[in-house]
């Protein structure tokens, strides 16, 4: 009887000891509610990207400078190239001015006509100046007497004008031009006669003060023969 009890009682505790030796089995974690929320919404949205930040004030200041010096750099362009086309416009109007001065000029002295002689001074008066002027004047009445002697008949052809040179206000020029005269010894023509004018400028206007005559002498003269009704090119 006492080993049954015995027995017996012992087997609880050994049933006891054995079912503790056993392994527990893990204990589950419940789910992290926070964390699959936040999982879910990593699959889900797109992650945020940080915003740019401003641009420094260093930044700002040296694109301000940069945009004042190209401003400046334009202005300068713009101003130089006005500058460049005036004053060759300036050139080409004085290149202009000495061209028709001298064209007239020539045509001028060369060409008259006995019968008005004082037509001819005032043309050649109003296109000179200095010393061809006072020369000119002192010298006309000689010129006249001999024009009226011979019956003296004159037109000049401008075909050319070079300006060789304009400094300031003084101009050299080359007129080419054909002669055609006539009077008590018969008629004449001259053909590509060459002088050679200097100018200056006189309150703004172009004036002859000095005439050389390039031609030897003969050069391009020749007689005219005999016509019943002679030509004349008229005076540019």
């Amino acid at each position: 009887m006492s080993d049954t009890s015995a027995s017996e009682t012992s087997t609880p505790t050994e049933t006891s000891t054995q079912t503790d030796d056993q392994p527990k089995p893990a204990e589950e974690k419940a789910p992290d509610e926070g964390t699959d929320d936040a999982a879910g919404e990593e699959a889900g949205e797109p992650a945020v990207e940080a915003e740019p930040k401003p641009p420094s004030r260093n930044a700002f200041r040296a694109a301000v400078a940069l945009a004042i010096v190209f401003f400046i750099g334009t202005v300068v362009a713009v101003v130089f190239a006005a500058q460049q086309h005036r004053q060759l416009q300036q050139s080409k109007d004085a290149r202009a001015g000495v061209e028709s001065v001298a064209s007239r000029f020539a045509s001028a002295v060369l060409t008259y006509d006995y019968r008005d002689l004082d037509k001819t001074k005032q043309n050649v008066i109003a296109l000179s100046a200095g010393k061809f002027q006072t020369d000119y004047e002192q010298n006309f009445g000689g010129l006249s007497a001999l024009f009226t002697t011979t019956k003296g008949q004159s037109t000049a052809t401008v075909k050319d004008v070079f300006v060789s040179g304009i400094q300031n206000d003084t101009a050299t020029a080359i007129v080419v031009l054909d002669e055609r005269g006539e009077g008590t010894s018969g008629e004449r023509l001259n053909v590509d006669w060459y002088l050679r004018l200097s100018l200056v400028k006189v309150k703004g206007n172009w004036r002859v003060d000095d005439l050389i005559n390039l031609n030897f002498a003969g050069q391009g003269a020749s007689p005219v023969p005999n016509q019943s009704t002679p030509t004349t090119a008229p005076a540019k």
